[in-house]
């Protein structure tokens, strides 16, 4: 779904959840990431905004480079499916 609200696949609220994490320096590993909030709250840590951002920025950058929905399916599926059938998706 977060691939989805990026490339305006979803309506504009889903859209507007999340913001990209732009800076002027070339930190590594800081591209095609999102904006966390600040949660001050365990109802917040919880939010689809929050959590959606979280998971997004925890993939690996392959993932976040995608341009289409088919092929950032294709990644996840083996990627998924590389991690073995112990691995329980949470």
């Amino acid at each position: 779904m977060v691939f989805k609200s990026l490339h305006n696949l979803t309506p504009v609220y889903l859209h507007n959840m999340f913001c990209n994490f732009n800076t002027h320096y070339g930190l590594r590993n800081s591209t095609n990431k999102l904006i966390l909030p600040k949660p001050r709250t365990e109802y917040l840590k919880r939010s689809f905004s929050y959590s959606g951002a979280a998971l997004w920025n925890s993939l690996p950058q392959a993932f976040r480079e995608c341009n289409s929905l088919g092929a950032f399916k294709k990644k996840a599926k083996a990627y998924f499916s590389s991690l073995g059938s112990h691995m329980a998706i949470m």
